[in-house]
């Protein structure tokens, strides 16, 4: 089958090749994949020489969002038959380790993730444990099933924030991530839904997507959107969630929160860089930081968000290519700034 691998970080050390069909265990089955879905992070950072994921055994075959059709099923699924329309939980657990026993199997120290140190969905067929696939309905498409990883993600970021019933919360970045994460925290009682990003483009997307409070950013100058900010909510907000990774507006985040705020980093930070933040700040009003890690059982609640259109999985698609034209989608991704999520079709229908 074709498929994209990276025998170690750096384009140089990869390319679209041959490789055998994957194996199909008792408990496995196969995808037929249809779309699969570039996170523009992970898939830059494989694509950097000497960077790579922190996750990835190389060699790979990346990409860890994706749907298509059951193509095979092993001797002990019967909850499957060839040409059921699926998607799939890239993660795999030992499921016996300290941390599994308390159902907190993000920090499993054997973690396997499908993309990173496990064949991934950037080819034409993948193997997934059974236990790790979902159905999906007819109506959602496969580019936006594809979009499951990502949504859990950001499930479990929504429930680390921990959210009161009329809670005021600012989404900062208009990334696919962020936009995502704004989608759901619309639906979480949150009184008040405040998406702050620099690029007009991506805001405009968050209005159409049923967003109303958005604030374009200044990068040089962060008082006019705080200023902006202010004027909806002078006291601050609830909670921030940063969804940009950039040191400076997670510090800058901070200062937004009323006092008792919490600050959730769903975004991870790229380059060693480090957060340094105000103790005096966070003592004097109370303030939480807290992260959010991947995601663990949420998958199910995902695809239900993309059934029923909580989450406008389709609209955040915003370029296709062929698995031929995977490094032109990636430089698509990195270098566009309006575009959002790429999609890549391993299989034409």
């Amino acid at each position: 089958m074709k498929a994209l691998v990276y025998d170690k970080p750096g384009r140089q050390y990869s390319g679209i090749r041959e490789i055998p069909y994957p194996q199909c265990g008792p408990d496995d089955v196969i995808i037929k994949v249809m779309s699969a879905s570039i996170c523009k992070g992970v898939e830059h950072d494989h694509d950097q020489e000497g960077v790579g994921t922190d996750l990835a055994v190389y060699p790979v075959v990346p990409g860890h969002e994706f749907a298509g059709y059951i193509e095979e099923t092993g001797e002990h699924v019967s909850e499957f038959r060839k040409g059921d329309r699926v998607c799939a939980d890239n993660t795999e657990y030992c499921g016996d380790c300290y941390y599994c026993r308390k159902e907190e199997s993000n920090y499993c120290p054997t973690f396997g993730s499908l993309g990173h140190n496990l064949n991934g969905g950037f080819a034409e067929y993948v193997r997934v444990k059974k236990e790790k696939v979902f159905p999906i309905p007819d109506s959602l498409s496969f580019n936006a099933a594809a979009l499951g990883e990502p949504v859990a993600c950001c499930i479990h970021a929504v429930d680390r924030c921990e959210v009161k019933f009329g809670d005021s919360v600012v989404v900062m970045g208009a990334g696919p991530m962020g936009l995502i994460l704004a989608q759901l925290l619309k639906h979480s009682g949150a009184r008040r839904v405040i998406l702050i990003a620099s690029t007009e483009s991506k805001l405009q997307k968050a209005r159409e997507m049923g967003i109303d409070d958005t604030i374009l950013v200044d990068r040089q100058d962060y008082t006019v959107h705080t200023k902006a900010l202010k004027e909806l909510e002078p006291l601050g907000v609830d909670i921030v969630v940063d969804a940009t990774g950039s040191v400076d507006m997670i510090r800058h985040g901070m200062t937004l929160l009323k006092k008792g705020g919490r600050l959730v980093q769903y975004a991870l930070v790229h380059g060693g860089e480090q957060v340094t933040l105000d103790p005096r700040l966070m003592f004097n009003n109370e303030l939480t930081y807290t992260t959010s890690f991947c995601q663990s059982h949420t998958f199910g609640r995902a695809v239900e968000a993309l059934a029923d259109g909580r989450v406008k999985g389709d609209m955040l698609v915003t370029h296709e290519y062929t698995l031929d034209q995977f490094y032109e989608a990636l430089d698509e991704n990195v270098n566009n700034r309006n575009s959002i999520k790429v999609v890549i079709h391993p299989n034409e229908e």
